[in-house]
């Protein structure tokens, strides 16, 4: 599956037997449909709002039509791409680790094993000093 954003190929890692595809270039992450909910061990139904924004709709990576962008999580402080035809979602860098962030702040339970795969896919970059 090709990124919605680089267009490169994307690479899947296993967590839990949910199979999650990551871009090296852009750090996005594509969730099948229902995965997220299985991720989140089913805590809550995740309702999605339409947001209006001047952002450009990118294609899914599945169906290719051009995805919602949608406001997600408990106040629709994470603003990501959906595909209307119900394919799955797309989170920019950090955006899968605010919602999640989001949620414990808001007193839903996200299993610290997923807070924990959510904070290492995706390592941060090592600041070369010069020292």
């Amino acid at each position: 599956m090709k990124c919605p954003v680089c267009r490169i190929p994307m690479y899947v890692v296993e967590y839990d037997e949910i199979e999650v595809d990551l871009c090296p270039d852009c750090r996005g992450t594509w969730l099948d449909h229902g995965e997220l909910e299985l991720l989140l061990e089913r805590v809550a139904r995740l309702d999605l709002q339409l947001a209006e924004t001047r952002e450009a709709r990118r294609p899914c990576p599945i169906c290719r039509h051009k995805m919602d962008k949608v406001n997600i999580g408990p106040a629709d402080g994470v603003l990501i791409d959906a595909c209307g035809d119900g394919c799955g979602l797309w989170f920019d860098n950090e955006e899968l680790r605010e919602l999640t962030r989001d949620l414990g702040e808001k007193g839903w339970r996200v299993p610290d094993g997923v807070r924990d795969f959510l904070g290492n896919m995706f390592p941060a970059p090592h600041s070369d000093s010069g020292s």
